[in-house]
């Protein structure tokens, strides 16, 4: 009870405290695991959607209420200027009647998912010839409150800065509500297959429950699924833990396989023997520049990694030679 009442408090004298847990970074996982998921008119499950009963669906999962028509979520949020489009963004179509008829979810690089009474949920271009005569707006219902790249809780002279930034004006990480990126909290197992299999643009739309622990309805199953097809993540184990922290050594295991790296020199850690599942990982790892050992020689593979500390490894991968 005094854990309810602290959170009452927390939520009446800091709402945007509050409105920041809410994860950006899940909403691409979250719509394209529905990839395939047939159009049904008046839908809004898993079994049919329609376009604003999808919508609403995704939104709702990154806290969001929506309307339930199309007109109506019309005139939800604030007006975006289609050059300014950013991942979340609420698109609009003219298709059988005058005004907003149909609607979608910008996703990046110019595409959108949504219910299309053809195909279902699908992706498309803002290009394809169809939907380009028929755009006639969007909206922006998610609260960005900072401009692309910068976060309210990352300063300038933060160690991470720089990677930071970039990765978020690439929106490669979008953060969370009111432009927070909480740099210090760890990043989590399922956060971290997300961010993966969004880069890589993998198919994430297998909802089948290849853990115990990670139920169809999961946010973040189709791109768990995605990742154990490419062999980046080892479906051989029973659980997968997807709200457990990700550590230095799994980091290493899942960029080793990602990233498809090679060995370099053999680095001594203290606390890393060749028998460790991770040791390939890790030397390969070290290898690339993309993380090091400690000054007293250890590598520390069980600590945990901060989303700070996810951002300059990944960053570090992307850009690996």
């Amino acid at each position: 009870m005094r854990k309810f009442i602290s959170a009452l408090l927390l939520f009446f004298l800091f709402p945007s405290f509050a409105y920041a847990n809410e994860s950006y970074d899940r909403l691409v996982p979250l719509a394209t695991k529905y990839v395939g998921v047939p159009y049904q008119f008046g839908g809004s499950s898993e079994k049919g959607f329609d376009c604003s009963g999808f919508t609403r669906h995704v939104m709702s999962g990154v806290g969001v209420e929506l309307a339930r028509t199309t007109a109506e979520q019309y005139k939800q949020g604030s007006a975006i200027k289609k050059e300014d489009l950013r991942v979340g963004d609420l698109v609009f179509f003219e298709t059988y009647k005058k005004g907003p008829s149909h609607a979608g979810i910008y996703i990046g690089d110019n595409r959108f998912i949504h219910a299309s009474s053809s195909k279902g949920i699908t992706v498309t271009s803002l290009d394809d010839s169809y939907y380009k005569k028929r755009y006639i707006g969007a909206r922006r219902v998610l609260a960005y409150e900072q401009a692309l790249g910068q976060f309210q809780d990352v300063r300038n002279d933060f160690w991470a800065s720089k990677e930071i930034e970039t990765l978020g004006k690439n929106e490669m990480i979008l953060g969370y509500a009111k432009s927070y990126f909480k740099p210090d909290e760890v990043m989590t197992r399922a956060e971290t297959a997300g961010l993966l299999a969004t880069y890589l643009k993998l198919n994430m739309n297998n909802r089948k429950e290849t853990f115990t622990d990670v139920t169809s309805d999961h946010w973040a199953v189709g791109a768990i699924n995605a990742l154990v097809k490419e062999n980046i993540v080892d479906k051989s184990n029973k659980q997968f833990q997807p709200d457990e922290p990700l550590t230095r050594e799994q980091l290493a295991m899942w960029f080793a396989e990602v990233w498809k790296l090679k060995r370099g020199a053999d680095v001594p850690f203290a606390d890393v023997k060749e028998t460790d599942a991770a040791y390939d990982a890790i030397e390969k790892l070290v290898a690339a520049g993309i993380a090091n050992g400690y000054e007293d020689g250890t590598f520390r593979p069980k600590e945990t990694v901060t989303r700070a500390q996810f951002a300059v490894f990944f960053y570090r991968a992307i850009n690996a030679k």
